[in-house]
């Protein structure tokens, strides 16, 4: 740690982080009272047992409080003397063993002995050091309850790690269901094995071959998982019949509403899914293999035109217009100046870069090179975490200008993130969503708007303009090139329709000549 303070310092620290975030002073209150209250008591629970005083208390307390205080403190220490090892555990285990063989107090005062003794660390833990703060109350703030204490606990604990005052180990480490499903699957395949023992071997082979995306795993273990669920999780894959399988796909269809395209995937899965356990020679036969789902024409989604992209853009601007001029001495006008220069900057760099809502969130204020107008953008990557990293170029005006403007009234944070939420903290991708909702509710009220379909409609202006595929490729950081073209071929498509119309051989008759021929063709 390179910074070392006490509880009250670090408190006082966070406070004034939430005050510079423009958070509102009833919700400071609320987040302050949670943690000089049961987040304390939490604390002083697991610390372990010390020697009390009452040095603290007289500086607060009158005598007539003293009195109670000191009386609670001698009925503490003569039960810690008359047990001599409770002096190496922690306060809570004395408080149950408190109610466990005390019989000479009253249920009344042992609480009120319980309520003092815990005042009196409590008053103690401001001076505490914030290396001495057990870790399992860290660790347990960090799990993500929902409860009150451990929510502000957890955004309090956060903040002093990313101000490098607690140390990073103290971070929770996110193992999502299907990595912890891979880590329990056995190595060995079994005799009689049933269909969920057999979904996490699976899933473990795709993990071990290391050529398929977290994302592509996490899809099939759902459509294998609760096919497992319809049959019997405990059902042996070997019992496993054809008829079972288009019971499932009519489940899918009938009471889940799965289209054509999506059965045909699901079966897909669940037909690779039986070849590797033919392949192991667990099974000898494959239930869906004499199975067919013809699929679906795509559709392909309409895309935004290069007017309705201006459009969005003007809206983010004019927003951030009628506070250009401003000077904010309110701080929620100056929350709201510097969020509405944010979400410009936002539409901005999406509209005219075309790049990823993931890609956009990793942003760091670095990653933008303003001197020679590029972008060091971090790209997908597979589950070993190796990112593909690309530079491109941003030679629009409007949206450097937006950037910088941005960055101007941007607050000083501890994260280093380009774009950061009214709590000063990283913009989640859910942020970005509803941004970008917000716009659609303004420019179109019964049109979709998603950040998906702005970057496939800068995709599709770029090839209408015949961009190079191999610049357009490197710009939109596709793996293929088979994904670039299939927008040209899209152009391509449109282009002969277009062209064909102009020159199409009917077209050289005047509706006057075209009736006399079709009349004298039937006579």
């Amino acid at each position: 740690m390179a910074i070392v303070l006490n509880f009250s310092q670090a408190l006082k620290l966070f406070l004034n982080h939430l005050k510079m975030a423009n958070v509102q002073e009833r919700q400071i209150k609320k987040v302050s009272k949670a943690l000089q209250g049961s987040l304390k008591r939490l604390i002083a629970n697991e610390l372990k047992v010390y020697p009390l005083n009452l040095n603290e208390i007289k500086k607060i307390y009158p005598k007539t409080r003293q009195y109670r205080f000191n009386f609670s403190l001698k009925r503490f220490n003569s039960f810690i003397a008359s047990k001599p090892y409770l002096a190496n555990v922690c306060f809570r285990e004395v408080f149950v063993k408190m109610d466990e063989d005390s019989v000479k107090l009253s249920s009344g005062t042992l609480i009120n002995v319980k309520q003092d003794v815990l005042k009196i660390i409590t008053i103690d833990i401001d001076n505490l050091d914030l290396s001495r703060i057990p870790n399992n109350v860290i660790q347990d703030c960090m799990e993500g309850s929902s409860n009150y204490t451990y929510k502000y606990g957890r955004r309090f604990f956060k903040f002093l790690i990313h101000r490098n005052i607690l140390y990073n180990t103290y971070l929770p480490v996110y193992k999502g269901k299907i990595i912890q499903i891979i880590e329990q699957a056995a190595d060995s395949i079994e005799e009689h094995l049933n269909v969920q023992k057999a979904c996490a071997i699976f899933l473990n082979h795709l993990w071990q071959k290391k050529t398929l995306q977290y994302s592509a795993i996490r899809v099939k273990y759902y459509n294998i998982n609760n096919f497992s669920l319809f049959v019997g999780p405990k059902k042996r894959i070997t019992s496993i019949t054809r008829d079972d399988i288009i019971c499932y796909l009519n489940h899918l269809e009938l009471d889940r509403g799965y289209s054509r395209g999506s059965r045909a995937s699901v079966l897909t899965n669940l037909r690779r899914f039986f070849d590797f356990f033919i392949a192991q020679k667990t099974i000898t036969h494959n239930p869906t293999s004499t199975i067919r789902i013809k699929k679906s024409l795509k559709i392909n989604k309409t895309v935004l035109s290069e007017d309705e992209l201006t459009l969005i853009f003007t809206t983010a601007y004019l927003h951030y217009q009628q506070y250009e001029d401003i000077l904010p001495k309110d701080p929620r006008i100056t929350l709201a100046k510097w969020m509405a220069a944010r979400d410009w900057a936002i539409v901005s760099l999406l509209i005219c870069t075309g790049i990823r809502a993931k890609e956009v969130a990793s942003l760091h204020i670095d990653s933008v090179d303003f001197r020679e107008r590029v972008i060091t953008i971090k790209g997908k990557g597979d589950h070993t975490y190796r990112v593909r990293e690309r530079i491109i170029p941003v030679t629009e005006p409007l949206a450097l200008s937006a950037l910088e403007i941005y960055l101007k009234l941007r607050p000083v944070s501890v994260f280093p993130h380009l774009f950061l939420s009214r709590l000063l903290e990283p913009l989640q991708y859910t942020g970005y969503t509803l941004i970008i909702k917000n716009i659609k509710n303004k420019v179109f009220a019964k049109k979709s708007l998603t950040i998906t379909q702005i970057r496939k409609s800068f995709i599709n202006l770029c090839a209408e303009k015949m961009i190079d595929p191999l610049i357009l490729k490197q710009i939109m950081g596709h793996n293929s090139l088979v994904t670039t073209m299939k927008y040209y071929l899209t152009v391509r498509e449109q282009y002969l329709k277009e062209v064909w119309e102009k020159n199409n051989p009917l077209n050289y008759f005047s509706k006057k000549e075209f009736e006399e021929w079709m009349i004298s063709e039937n006579t």
